[in-house]
C-alpha cells in the first residue's frame, strides 16, 4: 500500500510540473522575424515592416512582447480572433490601444470575434482607428508607389469572399493576403499573383503529443500558389495551456527577392 501512495504522489507531482510548464509556455512572449522576399516590390517599400499578431483571445498584449520589437513597425495587422466570448471589452480596448500606438493598424475577422457581438467589436475597432479588411484591399501608398494589403473574412464561418477582396486591388502592385484561417489556401492559385498569404487560427495545434496534432502546425510553407505563413498565434482558447506549440507573433520585413 505504501508503494501505491508513493507512486500516486509521483504521478501528481509530474502532472503538476507538466501543468506549470504548459501554462508557462502558453503565456510566453515570442517574436519571430521573417523576411518577405518580393520580386516586384516597389523600391520605396524596401525594408518596411509589419507586426502581425493573431489569436489574442483572452491574453493581454504585454509590454514585454512589444519591447522585443527590433524597431517600431510601419504597419500592424491583427489576424483575427482579437477576442472571444467572456473577454471584457475594456481588455480588448487596451490591447487595441497598445497596438495602434505602434503604427497604422489593419484587422481581418476571425471565427471568435463575433462571439461577444460583432457590432460592438466593429464600433470598438472604428473608435481605435483600425482599418477593417472585410473582403477588401487596402492600397498602401508611399512616395507615389503602392502595395496591396488584401484581407478576407473568416473561412471558418464561410464569410470569405476571395474574388471580391482581390477585385479591389491596385493593378500591377504586389499583394499580401491576410486571412484568419489558412484553409483559404485551397482557393489560392498562382495566377492570382499573391506574394504571400499570412494566417493564424490553428494555434500550431496548441497541444501536440508525439508530433501529432489535430490542427495544422505553424511555419513558412511553399505551396503551388506561392508562400503561406501560419502563425501559432498569441493566445489560446478553452484551456490556457500549450505543449510543443509555443505562441508567436511575427515581425515581417519587406525585401527585394
Amino acid at each position: 500500500m505504501a508503494n501505491f501512495y508513493v507512486f500516486f504522489a509521483a504521478i501528481i507531482w509530474l502532472l503538476s510540473i507538466l501543468f506549470v510548464f504548459m501554462y508557462s509556455e502558453a503565456h510566453a512572449d515570442r517574436l519571430i522575424q521573417i523576411e518577405l522576399l518580393i520580386d516586384d516590390l516597389p523600391p520605396v517599400f524596401e525594408g518596411r515592416t509589419i507586426f502581425f499578431i493573431s489569436d489574442i483571445h483572452r491574453r493581454k498584449v504585454t509590454r514585454h512582447l512589444l519591447d522585443k520589437l527590433p524597431a517600431p513597425p510601419d504597419y500592424v495587422v491583427i489576424g483575427g480572433d482579437l477576442t472571444e466570448r467572456g473577454v471584457p471589452l475594456f481588455r480588448v480596448r487596451e490591447n487595441l490601444r497598445r497596438l495602434t500606438q505602434l503604427a497604422p493598424t489593419y484587422f481581418v475577422w476571425g471565427n471568435h470575434d463575433g462571439d461577444t457581438g460583432k457590432n460592438a467589436i466593429e464600433r470598438l475597432l472604428h473608435d481605435c482607428h483600425v482599418t477593417i479588411l472585410d473582403n477588401q484591399t487596402a492600397v498602401i501608398q508611399k512616395g507615389g508607389q503602392v502595395i496591396n494589403f488584401t484581407g478576407v473574412n473568416d473561412a471558418t464561418t464561410r464569410r470569405d469572399r476571395l474574388a471580391e477582396a482581390l477585385a479591389t486591388r491596385h493593378a500591377d502592385a504586389p499583394t499580401l493576403l491576410f486571412s484568419h484561417n489558412p484553409s483559404i489556401k485551397k482557393k489560392l492559385k498562382r495566377s492570382m499573383g499573391l506574394s504571400y498569404a499570412i494566417c493564424g487560427h490553428t494555434h500550431g495545434g496548441q497541444i501536440n503529443l508525439f508530433g501529432l496534432t489535430i490542427k495544422e502546425k505553424g511555419g513558412v510553407k511553399k505551396l503551388d500558389f506561392g508562400t503561406l505563413i501560419i502563425s501559432n498565434g498569441y493566445g489560446t482558447t478553452k484551456l490556457p495551456l500549450r505543449f510543443a506549440a509555443p505562441p508567436d507573433t511575427l515581425y515581417l520585413r519587406l525585401c527585394f527577392a
